[in-house]
């Protein structure tokens, strides 16, 4: 199913001969229920720097939903670093899976960093995973590519936050590409959809400023669901957009997959608060979270 194959933009760094070598972090997670129904990490494998913090169990109203985060050792993505996250979520599980903080692009000289994010979704399973958001600094050149395999009654929402750059240093589309991949398959590996978000300011950064709509951070939510049908949430998540400084829209996905809402905005704590109302929204229609919300 996964055909990883980095895009012609990046092909000429790989070319760059240079004495610095980057890191190769790497976290398999394998989750699985107990008898109890609670959801628990079953397998882990990590290589620095990428770190797991241990299955915690903070919300009340879905006790048997598991929270985890993701750490990094180095504080960002370093030139030449591959960053790959692998994640099977078993059957009837529960999770909420996030980033401990913002993922860091930082310059780069002659070389280009990677993250590869893999997620399968079992059948009967739930999971979110809502990373915090990524900024590329100055002359950074970053390629991610995400492969989603959704399973049989399972529910995915997946969310990527893209700022501008580094605002607080003055850098407003300074970076030299990001560029952001994303496909998700059926139990069968026929392909749902793919999203492709491609940015290469260079000297043309003005026009990236129009097409963000003067806004400086670009979040897009993917929910992907046979479970939920999009008229039954339209008007929910639409009324959570009012009164808000916001631009904001949704529509569905192919093959009645679910629906995605692209956002854009000035504040990252409105974005956050808006992706949380969007998930609860959906949280709250899932079948299956009616069951895990029994104590």
């Amino acid at each position: 199913m996964m055909n990883f194959k980095t895009p012609s933009q990046f092909q000429a760094y790989d070319k760059v001969k240079s004495s610095e070598i980057g890191n190769n972090g790497i976290i398999k997670i394998e989750l699985a229920t107990g008898t109890d129904s609670k959801t628990f990490i079953k397998d882990l494998q990590t290589k620095a720097p990428l770190l797991i913090q241990k299955a915690m169990y903070p919300d009340t109203e879905f006790p048997k939903t598991a929270h985890i985060y993701i750490m990094s050792s180095s504080g960002g993505i370093l030139q030449g670093d591959k960053m790959e996250i692998d994640i099977i979520a078993g059957k009837n599980t529960s999770s909420y899976i996030t980033t401990q903080a913002a993922t860091k692009i930082y310059k780069m000289e002659k070389r280009y960093a990677s993250q590869y994010v893999t997620i399968c979704t079992q059948n009967d399973s739930y999971l979110e995973f809502l990373p915090n958001q990524i900024i590329p600094y100055k002359s950074s050149k970053f390629y991610q590519e995400v492969n989603l395999k959704i399973g049989t009654n399972s529910t995915m929402i997946y969310s990527e936050i893209i700022s501008a750059g580094r605002m607080a240093s003055g850098e407003k589309f300074d970076f030299d590409i990001c560029f952001l991949r994303l496909t998700a398959y059926n139990e069968n590996d026929k392909i749902l959809f793919s999203d492709v978000l491609n940015l290469e300011p260079g000297k043309n950064s003005k026009e990236f400023e129009y097409l963000f709509a003067n806004k400086t951070i670009c979040s897009t939510v993917y929910i992907i669901t046979k479970l939920v049908k999009y008229e039954e949430i339209d008007s929910e998540i639409y009324s959570s957009m009012k009164n808000k400084s916001i631009l904001a829209g949704c529509s569905t996905l192919p093959y009645d997959s679910g629906m995605v809402v692209r956002i854009l905005s000035n504040s990252i704590d409105e974005i956050k608060d808006l992706i949380s109302t969007i998930v609860n929204i959906v949280r709250r229609r899932v079948p299956q979270n009616h069951t895990l919300a029994q104590h």
